[in-house]
C-alpha cells in the first residue's frame, strides 16, 4: 500500500511536472516618456519710428506724440534767401486754386486732387536771384477718381521782400511772350486711350 502510495504521488508529481502548461512571470520597469506642447502667444514686435526735423531760423515747432498722424502742409525753411525750392512751394499756394477755377469753367467741377511733378521734374528758369520763370506738369482727379485732366502750367513767380518762405512774399505773373511754353493754365493734347473728362 505504501509502495501504491508513493507510485501515485510520483505519478502526481510527474504529472504536474511534465503534462501542465507552465507560466513564467516576469517583472520588467517600462518607462513612458511624456511630450506636453505648450502654446505660447505670439512674439510682439515693437517698431519705432523716428523723424528727424531740422529747423533753421526762429520757428516754434511743437510736437504732439499720438498714434494718427496728419499732414497739414508742406514746410520750407530756409536761410533766409530766394530760391527754387522756395518759389515752386509759393507757385504751388497761388496755383491751386487757379487750377480748380479752371476745372470749374471747363466742367463744372468745383473740387478734386491736384498733384503736381515735383521742382526737380519741372522746367525751372532762373532769370535772377528772385525771380523764376516755371513749367510743369499737374494731374487733375476728380474726387472719386474716376477722371482726370492732364494740365500743364508756366508761370513766373518774383520774390517781393520778407520772409521767402511764406508765399505772401512772392508775386505770380505770365512770363514773357517769348518763352517757348504758353503762360498760365491749360489742359494737355489728350491721347486716344485716356479717360478724361468729358467737355
Amino acid at each position: 500500500m505504501l509502495r501504491l502510495a508513493l507510485i501515485a504521488a510520483l505519478a502526481l508529481i510527474a504529472l504536474f511536472m511534465f503534462g501542465c502548461e507552465k507560466e513564467r512571470i516576469i517583472e520588467s520597469t517600462e518607462y513612458i516618456q511624456e511630450t506636453e506642447y505648450v502654446h505660447l502667444p505670439p512674439d510682439t514686435v515693437t517698431i519705432t519710428l523716428t523723424d528727424t526735423v531740422t529747423v533753421s531760423g526762429t520757428d516754434t515747432v511743437t510736437i504732439v506724440n499720438t498714434d494718427t498722424v496728419t499732414v497739414i502742409d508742406t514746410v520750407f525753411t530756409g536761410d533766409g534767401s530766394p530760391n527754387a525750392t522756395l518759389a515752386f512751394a509759393a507757385l504751388i499756394s497761388y496755383s491751386n486754386p487757379l487750377v480748380l477755377a479752371f476745372i470749374n469753367a471747363e466742367y463744372g467741377i468745383s473740387n478734386g486732387w491736384i498733384f503736381y511733378l515735383n521742382e526737380h521734374q519741372s522746367e525751372v528758369t532762373v532769370q535772377s536771384s528772385s525771380v523764376y520763370d516755371i513749367y510743369g506738369l499737374i494731374d487733375y482727379w476728380t474726387t472719386d477718381w474716376e477722371c482726370f485732366e492732364a494740365l500743364e502750367f508756366y508761370w513766373r513767380m518774383s520774390y517781393t521782400g520778407g520772409d521767402p518762405s511764406d508765399p505772401a512774399s512772392w508775386q505770380m505773373s505770365d512770363p514773357p511772350d517769348a518763352a517757348p511754353h504758353s503762360p498760365g493754365i491749360k489742359a494737355l493734347e489728350r491721347p486716344a486711350t485716356a479717360t478724361h473728362l468729358a467737355r
